[in-house]
């Protein structure tokens, strides 16, 4: 079951596309929810009541509260939900990198072009279910890719830091960690000797160091080894543009 939210003040054009989520759906075959919301304010609150979307389709240009504003507020909820923007954006861009939208759509939407989108944003979550498996003390484990803030390496154990502020540790090389996710369908940057993070958390970064969040207002920030420095900014430039093969 997918649960996918329509957020726009248009009551009618919020009709229109919670309809054309749902006629997608059916050809796709695919179980959804839908909710419409005609302010930003109401779905924010309903997040933090513990609601939760995969999918959100959401305008920018709202009276009460501005799509931007309502993603900040959303992020801070969930770091994992889609969003898909329905509006013009051009203003916005400089706005983006700490919401990280998945697409955009204009007004009037394009049918083809809502279609690819949708169907390109159920791929990816689909994805993002991916899990990373290990071994501890004889046991096999895994953990979902989208619930890891970040690997930490001390000496042959690795540490994954979670989301939920809860770790887990296996001994390894995260040299071999980097090298598997790699090939997943998450970005992660390697910033430290001793650092593997997940992309999807990063809220901010400095010239020597990046901060994460992991929701609820905590955050963690770690230092970026000076040989490492120019890479992972030429990376985070490229992902927030679109230019690298994972966003």
């Amino acid at each position: 079951m997918l649960r996918i939210a329509v957020c726009d003040d248009d009551r009618q054009f919020a009709a229109k596309l919670e309809n054309m989520v749902r006629q997608q759906a059916g050809k796709m075959q695919l179980n959804i929810e839908t909710e419409s919301y005609s302010d930003g304010d109401a779905l924010v609150a309903d997040i933090r009541k513990g609601y939760r979307y995969e999918l959100i389709f959401l305008d920018i240009e709202m009276e009460k509260v501005n799509g931007i504003s309502a993603a900040r507020s959303i992020r801070e909820l969930d770091r994992s939900v889609l969003l898909i923007y329905v509006s013009g954006y051009e203003q916005y861009l400089k706005e983006l990198f700490e919401v990280e939208p998945f697409r955009f759509l204009s007004k009037p939407v394009d049918d083809s072009k809502f279609q690819r989108y949708f169907q390109e944003a159920c791929n990816r979550i689909v994805e993002d279910n991916a899990f990373f498996q290990f071994t501890f003390n004889k046991n096999i484990c895994r953990v979902e890719l989208r619930n890891i803030v970040y690997f930490e390496s001390h000496g042959r154990v690795i540490h994954i830091i979670l989301k939920d502020r809860t770790e887990e540790c296996f001994y390894g090389k995260l040299n071999d960690v980097e090298k598997e996710m790699e090939e997943s369908s998450h970005c992660f940057l390697r910033i430290h000797q001793s650092y593997l993070v997940n992309y999807s958390y990063i809220k901010r970064m400095s010239f020597s160091d990046i901060t994460l969040t992991t929701g609820q207002g905590r955050e963690i920030t770690l230092r970026i080894s000076e040989d490492r420095e120019k890479k992972v900014r030429r990376q985070l430039c490229g992902i927030a543009s679109g230019k690298a093969g994972k966003s």
